[in-house]
C-alpha cells in the first residue's frame, strides 16, 4: 500500500512516517508561489528556499519521496503574459533543482507544459481537477498525466470507480479523509479563492476571506448526518478499493499539527483505528480570524474554538456496504440512511454547538451585511 501524506514542513514528520509498514510519499508547497495552491496550509511557516531543498533531502534520505503542489484552480491568466510565463518556468526550474519527485496540477495546460519541458517530473492531476468519470480520466491520461487524485465526491461511487479502473492505466487516488460536504456547493469558490491568496503574483495581494469555511462548518454543525454524508473513507475501507485496483491513498490536512497527521496516516498505514473518526479526519473550521490576508497574516474577528465531536469509529463496522447498492446523486432525497448513522454514531454536546453556531452566524451576518468592510448603512448613497 503507498500512502500520500501531507507535511506542514516539520521535520520531525520523517523519521516516523519513514518506519510506517506503507510506503509514504510526501506532499507540501510554501504559502505562497507563483502558481499557488488549491488548499490550506499552517500559517506559521517561515521556510525559504534552500530550507525546502533540505527538508526534501531528508525526506529523500529517509526513503520519502515528495510531490511539490502546484494545484491552484486558475492562474488569472498570468501563464499567458510573457514575463510571468518566464517566470513559471523558473519557478518549475527550481522544484525540479531541489529535487522534487513530481507535481500535483489542476491546470491541462500545466500537464501538457511539464511532461514537454520537465520530463525528470511526474505529474499528478489533483483532486481539484474533479476527475469523476471515464471520460475526464481518459481526457488526463491523454495529456500525460502520470497520477489522478479522484474527485472527492466519487469515494462511494463504486461503480465509477470501476469503471474508470478498468480504462486508465495511470495511477489513481483517492482522498481518504476529507470532510469536506458532499456536493459542496462551496467548493469551486473555496479552491479558486485559495489559489489566488497563495499567488504571490496576483493582484490580489494574498487578501481571503474564510466565507466557504463559515459556511460549510455552519451546514455541518446545523445537520450533523451532513458529516456523514462526508465522502471520508475509515482506515478498515482500505481493502475495498484496493479490490477495486486503487493504487494509492491520500490523507489531507497540511495544516494539522504533527501529532494529527501521524495519528492519521499510522491509523492509515495499519488499516485500523480505535477511537474517535473525528480525530484522524481533516476537520478544516473558520480561522481564529476569519478575514485574512495570505500575504500580511493580518486576522480579525475571530468565532471561537470549534466544538469537538466523536465518532465512534468500531461502530461504523459494515457502514460501507450500504453505498455497494445506493446510487447517491439521485437518492439521497429520500434516503435516510446517513442520518440514522449520524443518530447512533455521533456524541457532541447540543449547548456548545449552538453557542458556536451563534457565534459563526453572527460572523456570516457582518460579512453579508458588509460591516467587515467598514461599509456603514446609507453609505452607498453617496457613490456615484
Amino acid at each position: 500500500m503507498k500512502l500520500l501524506v501531507p507535511t506542514n514542513w516539520d521535520p520531525d514528520l520523517i523519521l516516523p512516517l519513514s518506519k510506517l509498514e506503507a510506503g509514504v510519499q510526501l506532499y507540501g508547497v510554501l504559502p505562497t508561489s507563483m502558481i499557488g495552491s488549491g488548499g490550506t496550509g499552517p500559517d506559521n511557516v517561515r521556510m525559504v528556499a534552500n530550507e525546502v531543498e533540505e527538508y526534501i533531502e531528508q525526506a529523500h534520505l529517509a526513503g520519502l519521496r515528495f510531490d511539490y503542489l502546484l494545484n491552484a484552480p486558475s492562474m488569472s491568466n498570468m501563464e499567458w503574459d510573457e514575463n510571468t510565463h518566464r517566470e513559471l518556468l523558473r519557478h518549475l526550474d527550481w522544484i525540479t533543482s531541489i529535487g522534487a519527485d513530481s507535481v500535483t496540477v489542476t491546470i491541462p495546460y500545466l500537464v501538457e507544459l511539464i511532461k514537454r519541458q520537465f520530463p525528470r517530473l511526474n505529474v499528478r492531476v489533483s483532486t481539484i481537477a474533479h476527475v469523476n468519470s471515464v471520460a475526464r480520466a481518459k481526457f488526463f491520461e491523454s495529456l500525460g498525466t502520470d497520477s489522478i487524485t479522484l474527485d472527492i465526491n466519487v469515494n462511494r461511487s463504486f461503480g465509477a470507480l470501476k469503471a474508470i479502473r478498468n480504462t486508465v492505466s495511470c495511477e489513481l487516488t483517492v482522498l481518504m479523509n476529507n470532510l469536506c460536504l458532499y456536493q459542496c456547493p462551496y467548493e469551486y469558490y473555496h479552491h479558486d479563492g485559495l489559489g489566488h491568496a497563495s499567488q504571490n503574483y496576483n493582484p490580489g495581494k494574498g487578501s481571503y476571506v474564510d466565507y466557504c469555511v463559515l459556511r460549510c462548518t455552519l451546514d455541518r454543525l446545523r445537520d450533523i448526518s451532513q458529516v456523514i454524508k462526508c465522502r471520508w473513507a475509515r482506515p478498515e475501507d482500505i481493502r475495498i478499493y484496493e479490490e477495486i485496483g486503487i493504487d494509492m491513498f491520500k490523507i489531507s490536512g497540511r495544516a494539522m499539527p504533527t501529532e494529527r497527521i501521524l495519528r492519521a496516516a499510522t491509523a492509515y498505514s495499519s488499516r485500523h483505528y480505535q477511537g474517535n473518526l473525528y480525530d484522524i479526519l481533516n476537520v478544516i473550521t473558520p480561522r481564529t480570524g476569519f478575514v485574512r490576508s495570505a500575504v500580511t497574516g493580518e486576522q480579525s474577528n475571530g468565532a471561537g474554538s470549534p466544538p469537538g465531536l466523536y465518532i465512534d469509529n468500531q461502530a461504523l463496522e459494515g457502514f460501507m456496504d450500504f453505498f455497494r447498492k445506493q446510487n447517491c446523486p439521485s437518492g439521497c432525497s429520500h434516503c435516510d440512511y446517513c442520518q440514522r448513522i449520524a443518530d447512533r454514531v455521533i456524541q457532541f454536546d447540543r449547548d456548545e454547538v449552538d453557542q458556536y453556531i451563534a457565534a459563526l452566524n453572527h460572523s456570516l451576518d457582518n460579512l453579508c451585511s458588509s460591516r467587515i468592510f467598514k461599509v456603514k448603512a446609507g453609505a452607498r448613497k453617496q457613490l456615484p
